[in-house]
């Protein structure tokens, strides 16, 4: 039979380990800042996409924009200068 002397050792140890094993899981569960931080970067990710989504359609309506503009200008010429309908052809590239 083991004394109670001679199971204190292991009795110690597995207290020990049980301790380690916990205080590890605590630390590895995830603490608010992490929660925090891990939140952030997927919301930044996110606006990161909708911005570069925002972007390209800017870039779109530039291009809309400047192709208006350029078919306006031809319209008033043709107007200016006293030519008869037809009017010029509608842009292409206008609705791409």
């Amino acid at each position: 039979m083991i004394t109670w002397e001679q199971a204190g050792p292991y009795i110690t140890a597995l207290i020990a380990a049980g301790m380690t094993w916990l205080s590890t899981k605590i630390q590895h569960r995830g603490k608010p800042e992490n929660a925090l931080i891990d939140q952030l970067q997927e919301e930044t990710t996110r606006h990161a996409k909708r911005i570069d989504s925002l972007e390209a359609e800017q870039t779109k309506a530039k291009k809309r924009e400047r192709i208006r503009d350029d078919y306006i200008n031809k319209l008033r010429r043709h107007i200016e200068d006293g030519n008869p309908p037809p009017p010029p052809v509608w842009p292409e590239g206008l609705y791409d």
